[in-house]
């Protein structure tokens, strides 16, 4: 499935309007950049169930293992639609399990080693984020991350994130991630092909 990783309204909702999106993705990053902070997710998460948003991934933060308890529990009970990201860390994987134990959905993200597939696992992840383009930054071979996470085991799902081009999204998908998130400039740059614009427009002057 294909996710858009964004917080800016405006970016996000002539791309949500396409009916081509499955969710949105956030994290704090991601809401510094669009002047949001963790007391906004709720209203985003609203706004985007208006737009047809099915699922929404909202990232728990913490300074210390009862800090981020308190912040996944309580983005927990915001719906069956949200799932809550936790880094592959030892206390977000704890607190995975024991969120998935209740019933609730979570994502492991911020993973730059394939092993980090057999503890989101072990932790009952519905999904796991490799960070294709950071790996690939510091020196990891990001698709290579994905390929050897999809021969480990096929569950949690692999939403590959941290793409930096429609041609990065593709070979994450060819190398078996079954689900992107893109953010709203790589989704546009992919939406807008250079040769198939260009052919649609000889069409539409061939059919005038």
């Amino acid at each position: 499935m294909l996710y858009l990783d964004g917080a800016e309204r405006s970016e996000l909702e002539p791309l949500l309007a396409t009916g081509l999106f499955a969710g949105v993705t956030t994290n704090p990053t991601i809401l510094d950049r669009a002047g949001l902070t963790g007391d906004d997710v709720e209203s985003l998460l609203a706004w985007s169930r208006d737009r047809g948003v099915g699922t929404f991934f909202a990232q728990a933060t913490g300074e210390d293992l009862p800090g981020l308890r308190r912040s996944a529990t309580r983005l927990a009970t915001l719906g069956s639609d949200v799932v809550v990201k936790l880094c592959a860390t030892v206390e977000g994987l704890t607190v995975g399990r024991e969120l998935t134990r209740s019933g609730s959905r979570i994502l492991i993200t911020a993973v730059y080693h394939p092993m980090q597939m057999a503890l989101a696992d072990a932790a009952g992840a519905e999904f796991i984020a490799p960070y294709v383009g950071r790996a690939t930054d510091r020196g990891r071979d990001g698709i290579e991350l994905v390929r050897r996470m999809a021969a480990i085991t096929r569950t949690p799902r692999i939403l590959a994130a941290s793409l930096r081009s429609p041609e990065q999204v593709a070979e994450a998908l060819a190398a078996g991630a079954q689900d992107v998130t893109l953010s709203p400039a790589v989704a546009r740059a992919a939406l807008r092909d250079e040769l198939t614009m260009a052919a649609a427009a000889e069409f539409e002057a061939i059919g005038r």
